[in-house]
């Protein structure tokens, strides 16, 4: 047991008693509400545990839009859980003004790299507010991933940085010299929860695979507004707690990739991923009759059929037909295969390329 001196100061952005927040707070409440549609699932365990003593919970999703960095928080406010404290690219909220606000707001910046020695820095920065809040009882939320563009640029869920879960290891390996450090701190248990949330419509999708060399949109007030407008059906999943106590016997990367697969378990199947995925088997066919896309349709359905309590938005018997009709609500044709859409196709399908086999080299 590490028992050197292990003074944990509280983070200095950790104050969210000031009307920034509470605005904040009020236009996601709004938008969770009245703007998109929200189906959640939360494992009851998440509040069993809060109840019976408040562990801190390290929150860990999987990254597909900008969406979720306030969009996940409304259903835990619900719920009535502490809302946890946000980490955020630093690139993307540009300025001083508008980063010191995000800090008001109970944002904490994760710094971008540029190259190794700076990835380094990153990660240890990272680390220690993990550490910092963790030790102060807060509740945190990351995104491993560190960027929505895994699966636009390589078909596949990025894996999880370590940095993180390097934190939670810590503190539950050296709990009792930090308690001895720090005299003003009370001893916490900490627990991951994996989350998920699956879209009908990825509000940057057009952007991230259409424009060559394109940056998904960066965080300012104007566009937070549109995005929820444009949203849609959100499916939002937080998984079952995780005992950081009882994998010690882990390294951070084996914690990571545990938590990880834990959170691909909870990707939900939406008529938009069966649609794209079945028209992209029938690629390169100039034209795709109704009769060829239905029975592609049920060829992937049949194929997913071992993961049917993980469909949303449709049923394993619903008809072909029915099907096409929910995916157009992404605002992609299906009734025809549209070449310029090609990249949004593969974009749709590869969200459930886990659990079926990958696509035939010719068409993907």
């Amino acid at each position: 047991m590490d028992e050197r001196p292990y003074l944990v100061e509280r983070p200095d952005y950790s104050d969210r008693r000031n009307v920034f927040y509470w605005i904040a707070k009020t236009i996601a409440m709004l938008g969770h509400r009245f703007l998109v549609h929200p189906h959640v699932e939360m494992d009851e365990e998440i509040l069993a545990l809060k109840r019976r003593g408040g562990p801190v919970f390290l929150y860990c999703g999987l990254h597909k839009s900008l969406w979720e960095t306030s969009g996940v928080l409304p259903p835990l406010l619900l719920a009535g859980l502490p809302i946890p404290y946000v980490g955020m690219g630093d690139n993307l909220v540009r300025g001083r003004l508008f980063q010191n606000l995000s800090k008001k707001i109970g944002a904490f910046l994760v710094r971008r790299p540029s190259n190794r020695r700076e990835m380094a820095a990153s990660a240890r920065r990272l680390r220690d507010d993990v550490l910092s809040f963790a030790a102060h009882g807060l509740d945190v939320m990351v995104f491993p991933e560190g960027t929505r563009k895994n699966i636009p640029e390589r078909a596949r869920y990025g894996d999880f940085f370590p940095a993180a879960f390097d934190a939670v290891l810590e503190y539950e390996r050296s709990k009792r010299a930090i308690l001895a450090s720090n005299p003003t701190l009370v001893e916490h248990e900490i627990f991951v929860v994996p989350f998920n949330v699956d879209y009908s419509r990825v509000r940057e999708a057009e952007e991230m695979v259409w424009q060559e060399g394109a940056k998904p949109r960066t965080l300012h007030v104007l566009d937070s507004f549109s995005m929820i407008r444009n949203i849609g059906d959100t499916y939002l999943s937080y998984g079952r707690p995780i005992r950081v106590a009882d994998h010690l016997d882990k390294d951070r990367k084996a914690l990571a990739a545990l938590v990880r697969e834990r959170c691909l378990d909870l990707v939900k199947i939406l008529p938009v991923n069966v649609a794209s995925r079945a028209i992209l088997e029938l690629e390169p066919a100039p034209t795709v009759s109704s009769d060829a896309l239905h029975e592609a349709i049920r060829r992937v359905v049949e194929a997913l059929r071992p993961y049917a309590d993980r469909f949303r938005g449709f049923r394993l018997e619903d008809a072909q037909a029915t099907i096409v009709r929910c995916a157009t609500q992404v605002h992609v044709d299906f009734r025809r295969l549209v070449p310029e859409n090609i990249a949004l196709y593969r974009l749709y399908a590869s969200y459930i390329s886990h659990y079926i086999e990958p696509l035939p080299a010719t068409a993907g």
